[in-house]
């Protein structure tokens, strides 16, 4: 009693941030083990040693485990001559450690000081600047303090429960719960441009929707494309509000309500609506939500999502829609087309969210840069919804709600498990083995079947990839986002891509080796490290069994799909080649642009594991 009556004292704003902060120093540090730490030697994480010294809460935390089920992670940073200390689960070969206990620092000549997180990015930051002899990031430390900011806000307005049972609906909660973000990114909740009171009133995971905002455009203004039988303005017409499309010398172009204040505050758009050319016909009609990217809009009686454009600055990149990228997403759904029927009937669990129309507005200016802003604010892509997509009785979960969500996916991942259970009448460790079995086999074989026998790289990472399940069992995968898909240079010529221009050209290629490695990162680290992360926490015999079941479906895959070339890359794989881990700390420490990424090696366990490891 006494203790809830404390928790009640407690003020849930100071609880929010407190946890907020607290995840923001584990994801930074992940990054830092995995990206310096570890490549340098300067981590360690084994059993106490030295510890007369040492803050008694570490102590208690290894007493509270046990007695020897945790880890101390002691780092060094030479050239400040500081070092870290904390308690974690247990060692961890790709990096997914988990924390428990505060962290702390000993500076020269002084004790150890308990740290919070901006005590802790300051330090790393400072000695990544040293080590690469840069100045000081200031930009990379604010977005960190708005990345803390905004999880404190979705924490504080939570309210965590098990996924709705009418399908739709749970694909929308599952779509607006991610709270902490990407594990392994040093500011994974940044919003720059976007004041404090519009992130909560735009953000998904406060669980919010929406009216779009409509503009009517004059027809001769309007640029479009579609591979639809009907244009992307009629597409949009037939499920607007009843009477917004009456004056056929328009076409409607709905926004986000944000974007929409954005381009009334432009000066050309402002010109056009004066001159006629544009009407701004403000918020209409039902209300949309927003997915976890933000700026993607769904309404469940709609077949297809917006993709809207965004000029706020979310992790990053400014999420708004370059023509190159419009012109993009076409010509891979085009490709798509032609291949969907074989591959569909070789993976009958494989769905493609195609994007068939983009639209836009063209206001033929003079000036170059202001039409060009103009244009990529309005620009917006249809993607496929789940209309006649989704086979009977299949619920659609964003696979980052599941695997990318700390404490909250874990708790998903039992409802799911238990429910497997249930069914299937089998052990907890068996259930887990047979869910993630399915969702590998799933997955994996049409990546990679696309990859090695058609050039085609997608990205599916943890916000790219929905999982149909159907009594707590995954039964179809979604593919979604051709802004990350690209085509290997060698299999697609100038010729093949007629359809678009040089710029987009240039967006969509990728030479082979690069195509690979984003396609490892994605799937190897970004999300099965993840899914085993969260699916075999606290046990790491089962994460071993889990490891084991890619291993058995890279067999599989190659017996049944292979060629020459998945031969030599999985066969590498086997042989313990480590996967590809993107650098995002220091993407984002060094400014670098999203397509200039870097990647570095991280332990690849399927080589290592022991006999008792084999699953089949």
């Amino acid at each position: 009693m006494q203790a809830n009556n404390l928790a009640h004292a407690l003020d849930p704003a100071l609880m929010a941030w407190q946890e907020a902060s607290r995840r923001s120093m584990e994801t930074l540090l992940n990054c830092y083990c995995r990206e310096v730490a570890g490549p340098q030697g300067q981590l360690s994480v084994g059993p106490l040693f030295g510890q007369n010294d040492w803050p008694q809460s570490i102590h208690m935390a290894l007493h509270n485990n046990g007695g020897s089920g945790g880890s101390i992670m002691h780092i060094r940073l030479p050239l400040t001559d500081a070092r870290l200390l904390a308690v974690v689960e247990g060692a961890s070969i790709t990096g997914n450690y988990r924390y428990q206990s505060p962290f702390y620092c000993k500076a020269p000549a002084k004790p150890w000081a308990l740290l919070d997180w901006e005590g802790l990015a300051g330090l790393l930051l400072r000695e990544l600047s040293l080590q690469t002899e840069t100045p000081a990031n200031d930009e990379l430390m604010q977005q960190i303090r708005d990345s803390v900011a905004v999880t404190a806000a979705i924490l504080q307005a939570s309210c965590a429960g098990p996924f709705s049972s009418e399908p739709l609906q749970a694909f929308i909660e599952s779509e607006q719960s991610l709270m902490f973000g990407h594990p392994f990114h040093p500011a994974p909740k940044s919003r720059q441009g976007v004041s404090h009171e519009d992130m909560l009133r735009y953000s998904p995971e406060m669980g919010v929707s929406f009216p779009l905002h409509y503009f009517a455009v004059r027809r001769e203004y309007l640029l479009q494309q579609s591979v639809l039988a009907a244009s992307c303005d009629e597409i949009v017409a037939q499920q607007a509000p009843a009477g917004l499309a009456a004056d056929r010398r328009y076409g409607l172009i709905p926004t986000h309500p944000w974007q929409a204040r954005y381009l009334l505050s432009h000066a050309s758009v402002a010109q056009a609506i004066g001159t006629g050319r544009i009407r701004d016909l403000g918020p209409q009609g039902e209300h949309y939500y927003p997915t976890s990217s933000i700026r993607t809009l769904f309404h469940p009686d709609n077949p297809y999502f917006y993709k809207c454009s965004l000029n706020i600055r979310i992790t990053n990149c400014v999420r708004k829609n370059a023509v190159y990228e419009l012109e993009g997403a076409l010509q891979v759904t085009r490709i798509m087309r032609a291949l969907l029927p074989a591959l569909q009937q070789r993976f009958p669990g494989l769905r493609v969210m195609e994007e068939p129309a983009f639209l836009s507005v063209d206001l033929k200016l003079n000036d170059v840069q202001c039409a060009k802003e103009v244009t990529e604010g309005f620009g917006m892509i249809l993607r496929r919804g789940f209309h006649d997509a989704l086979h009977p009785g299949v619920t659609p979960l964003l696979a980052g709600a599941l695997f990318g969500n700390h404490i909250h996916g874990e708790a998903r991942m039992r409802e799911l498990l238990a429910q497997m259970q249930r069914h299937g009448a089998m052990p907890s460790n068996e259930a887990a083995e047979q869910w993630f079995s399915r969702y590998v086999a799933e997955l994996m074989y049409p990546v990679l079947y696309c990859y090695f026998a058609h050039g085609i790289v997608f990205e599916p990472h943890l916000q790219n990839v929905v999982i149909g399940v159907a009594e707590g069992e995954p039964q179809q995968v979604f593919l979604r986002d051709f802004e990350g898909v690209k085509l290997v240079r060698e299999r697609y010529s100038e010729q093949h891509l007629q359809g678009v221009g040089a710029q987009a050209r240039e967006a969509l290629w990728y030479d082979n080796d690069l195509g690979w490695q984003r396609i490892a990162y994605c799937l190897f680290v970004n999300n099965f490290c993840e899914a085993i992360s969260q699916i075999g926490a606290g046990n790491p015999a089962l994460q071993n069994r889990l490891w084991a079941v890619v291993r058995h479906h890279l067999h599989v895959y190659q017996i049944r799909h292979g060629d020459t070339a998945s031969a030599e890359r999985i066969g590498a794989l086997l042989s313990g080649e480590p996967f590809p881990g993107k650098t995002n700390l220091m993407n984002r420490f060094f400014k670098r642009a999203d397509r200039a990424t870097t990647y570095m090696p991280v332990v690849n366990p399927l080589s290592i594991l022991g006999e008792d490891s084999a699953w089949s």
